[in-house]
């Protein structure tokens, strides 16, 4: 953490560096002008360009302007200025000062920060030193802020100042920059966390950094840095910075900041009504608040997320109950027209006067359901009074508590929602998600079907008897009998029907996952597609869990049919979508899908972030559903990258947790690469087969053949080669065939078919497997004494092996060392080749004979191990540098 302390990274910013390198050394340019809004870091790269003038021997100093030394003429640039020069002759004292400044044989380079702060009389001299080509100028500017004309004249230069505009970090920026400053691994919730709350501004994020780590909401969890679902803390520091930006707009805007604080969002007319036009612009220019335009409807917000609780912190209790009421009352005088207006109306009648009219309470909090709001939604319900409950509203509260994670308090609200039930609605209201809710809170889905068996004997009315009966199917198939599930789904129309919307999604959700599991594979995608576009679709009034759920058994069908890349982004934006809705259920089943897509690509460090994430909500919901294979995961992740020490401390938690019954066998991958790590490789393949007997007991086929493939990749593809082949032609998709003639060719040790097989597999998107192919491929050769086609079989598992962030495996400890590298000459006439010249041509232009470029040829053709000029150009685009993920 000592580089948060001092100097954090330039994330980013190298180009400015070498440009700025470049353009000083060649003195092209006589000025750069850094400009951006507060924290971004235009103080940080100023200095580094003052730093790299300095080491290039230019003489540097730096000045800081300010309103306060702005009062002074000269006051900011004072201390630069030769000692007894007198300034109150403009003429005389301009070439004393430039006499003084041009004794070095290069211009003087003098930054100025914060430079439309600065003083006329300090401007008019810059300026003057700047056009003489005394000095090379360097400034801040902050955007927004008003300067005067003769500042503005010396920062409007034409070509001859550089400006550079900074903004904040995007999401991708702050993810490298934590990595880097962390020194580790950061989880997607904490990056989503930390970039919202700063908003990409640097500054900001350095201070919730250093107060999250400081009060323990930011921690090292199994390798992976993690927050906690608490708000992170604002640091003293960070509020005095965020309380002084605010302090410096009018005390007349104060009111609509406030309500801005409380309401979030105000329409223009509002805003206007609080503050005058003329300080409502100031605001903008400033970047305190931000105007939007969507349709007909115009919307003053604050400009960062941290500044409504800085200014919500400096608000009495009273005033927040008169902002409360005020802004209540005023919406209600509208007649509650838009569709969020009794969600506000209610929060706002609450936080004043912690109570509201039930009815009024029961319609926010479906708004703020449909919104996956779900904590709000339970603020609202809670606030109902027992005798005032609908089975509704107890459902609805049933829900929101176990999409939260919630389950135990969950099962107490839906148990008494269950005795109230008056007709057979409403019994397949409750029973649906009580059932529902206690899948989730039990590995053992036993519990979770005789609740749907019980009220279904109940019912008077068959067809809704039917819909019970669909839901116990769901809960078989995906909780470890897909076979028997599915036979009971078979009877689950392929399109959502007009009524129960929620137990078809529910249930055709499972259907899905289950195909998948048993082999077939293109209709699981074909019923996720249609599943995923039917909840993307549904409107107001549907009360249904976040739609990202249909996410991942289309992306679990798209790793089978050997498109996992798609499948990693499809989890990745739906990932991204759920984390401003607070639905661990949801995130902890995504984040196991977006880590197995990262797995089977051959990414352990990305998949270790997702399962970290799975197994820290688990432990913060106690959701038990999943946290085997996340565990499982997490240790075979750490394993594969040698960390063994932090898969082996996750064993005990690990064997303390019950299998889920979904995706069996799957669950003891982690255990085996931790033995294969220590070199067990009989005990890691020993554990393994028991795993894919239990799989094909179940009639998990894809978990069997994840299996079988790595007790091949573990070194006995004979003993699984058969068993893959028939697995092949039971299913369809593309991976699972590809993985078994992987395998045979591996039990074969057929170089050629190695090959064929690593660009089969890199096309589906598992590079390592793809990479240990080609390594295969290369330990065959060398047996066969090609030394040509190990060349190139070692360059190809080379470049996939770059790919797959570091991950160690028996067969890739046979790649040989790397090929002997061309010489400077070797690579100049590579190149040539490569472009189409003929060895004469290449003799003529290098001046050499012909003999000796061809002899070049030759040893360059051994070493990258290809055969012609057509070969030698691939191999030399292969060649060129690719960035580890």
């Amino acid at each position: 953490m000592q580089s948060w302390e001092g100097r954090w990274p330039l994330v980013g910013r190298q180009p400015r560096l070498e440009s700025f390198s470049k353009e000083l050394s060649a003195s092209r340019i006589r000025g750069w002008l850094v400009c951006g809004p507060a924290g971004v870091g235009k103080t940080r790269l100023t200095e580094e360009f003052l730093g790299l003038a300095a080491a290039g021997k230019r003489r540097t100093a730096k000045a800081v302007a300010s309103r306060a030394a702005a009062q002074v003429p000269l006051g900011a640039i004072a201390h630069i200025l030769p000692a007894g020069v007198d300034m109150t002759d403009p003429v005389q004292g301009f070439h004393a000062v430039a006499q003084a400044l041009s004794g070095p044989p290069q211009p003087t380079v003098i930054l100025v920060d914060d430079l439309h702060l600065l003083d006329n009389s300090s401007a008019a001299l810059l300026g003057q030193l700047l056009d003489s080509g005394t000095i090379v100028l360097i400034g801040t500017a902050r955007t927004g802020e008003q300067a005067s004309d003769v500042v503005n004249a010396l920062l409007q230069r034409g070509d001859r100042i550089r400006r550079i505009d900074l903004d904040h970090m995007v999401r991708d920026q702050v993810d490298e920059l934590l990595q880097r400053v962390l020194k580790g691994s950061v989880s997607r919730r904490a990056l989503h966390a930390l970039f919202s709350a700063s908003d990409g501004n640097p500054l900001f994020l350095r201070e919730l950094v250093l107060g999250a780590i400081a009060q323990g909401k930011l921690t090292l969890n199994d390798g992976v840095w993690d927050t906690s679902e608490e708000p992170l803390p604002v640091t003293p520091h960070l509020r005095d910075l965020i309380a002084g930006r605010i302090a410096s707009s009018r005390p007349a805007v104060r009111p609509l900041l406030e309500s801005l604080a409380f309401c979030r969002a105000l329409s223009l007319s509002d805003a206007t009504a609080l503050a005058d036009r003329t300080d409502l612009e100031q605001l903008e220019r400033s970047g305190i608040v931000e105007i939007s335009v969507q349709g007909a409807r115009v919307t003053v917000t604050l400009a960062h997320p941290l500044y409504g609780e800085v200014i919500a912190a400096g608000t009495s209790a009273l005033q927040r109950y008169d902002l409360a009421l005020h802004q209540a009352e005023r919406i209600e005088s509208y007649g509650l027209r838009r569709r969020d207006d009794a969600l506000h109306v209610a929060s706002w009648r609450l936080a004043a006067t912690g109570t509201a009219a039930p009815e009024l309470l029961r319609r926010a909090a479906a708004i703020a359901m449909n919104s996956n709001d779900n904590e709000q939604a339970i603020e609202l319900l809670t606030a109902i009074k027992a005798d005032q409950h609908t089975t509704e509203s107890r459902v609805l509260l049933g829900r929101a508590l176990m999409h939260t994670g919630q389950l135990e308090r969950a099962e107490v609200v839906l148990t008494e929602a269950d005795t109230h039930a008056r007709n057979d609605d409403e019994k397949i209201l409750t029973a649906t998600t009580r059932c529902t809710n206690l899948f989730w809170a039990d590995p053992d889905p036993a519990q979770a079907v005789a609740v749907c068996a019980a009220a279904r004997s109940a019912l008077s009315d068959q067809t809704a008897a039917q819909q019970l009966r669909l839901m116990e199917g769901a809960m078989l198939t995906v909780g470890g009998s897909p076979v028997v599930g599915l036979q009971i789904l078979d009877d689950l129309p392929d399109d959502p029907p007009q009524e129960a919307l929620d137990v078809w999604l529910a249930t055709i959700s499972a259907k899905t996952l289950g195909l998948t599991f048993v082999g077939s594979v293109e209709r699981a995608r074909t019923l996720a597609e249609r599943a995923k576009a039917a909840h993307e679709a549904v409107g107001e009034g549907k009360l249904l869990p976040h739609p990202a759920m249909q996410v991942a058994p289309l992306a679990l069908s798209l790793m089978e049919m050997g498109e996992i890349d798609q499948a990693r982004q499809l989890c990745l934006s739906a990932a991204d979508s759920l984390q401003a809705a607070h639905s661990p259920v949801a995130r902890q089943f995504l984040a196991f899908e977006s880590a197995r897509a990262e797995w089977l690509a051959g990414r352990p460090v990305s998949a270790r972030r997702w399962y970290a994430e799975g197994v820290a909500t688990a432990r913060t919901y106690h959701l038990d559903r999943v946290t085997r294979l996340h565990m499982s995961g997490l240790m075979a992740c750490a394993a594969l990258i040698g960390d063994i020490d932090t898969a082996a401390s996750l064993v005990p938690d690990y064997e303390a947790i019950a299998p889920s019954g979904g995706l069996t066998g799957e669950e003891s991958v982690g255990m085996a690469w931790l033995h294969a790590a220590r070199g067990e490789l009989s005990r890691a393949r020993e554990l393994l087969r028991t795993a894919a007997d239990r799989a094909r007991h179940t009639g998990h086929l894809v978990s069997e053949v994840l299996v079988l493939t790595d007790i091949a990749r573990l070194g006995d593809p004979k003993a699984v080669q058969e068993r893959l082949a028939e697995l092949s032609a039971q299913g369809d998709g593309a991976f699972t065939p590809a993985r078994a003639r992987f395998v045979t060719a591996l039990a074969q040790k057929d170089p050629q078919q190695l090959m064929a097989c690593s660009e089969e597999l890199e096309h589906t998107g598992a590079r390592l497997l793809a990479a240990e192919s080609a390594a295969a491929a290369a330990d065959a050769w060398r047996r066969k004494g090609d030394a040509r086609k190990v060349t190139a079989a070692t360059a190809d598992a080379t470049r996939l092996a770059d790919q797959c962030e570091g991950a160690r495996t028996p067969i890739l400890s046979t790649i040989a060392d790397a090929a002997e590298p061309l010489t400077k000459r070797e690579q100049e006439i590579a190149l040539l080749a490569a472009a189409g010249k003929t060895s004469k041509a290449i003799s003529q232009h290098l001046t050499l004979s012909v003999r000796t470029v061809d002899n070049h040829l030759q040893r360059i053709y051994l070493k990258l191990g290809v055969r012609s000029r057509r070969d030698l150009a691939l191999a030399l685009k292969r060649e060129e540098p690719s960035g580890r993920a």
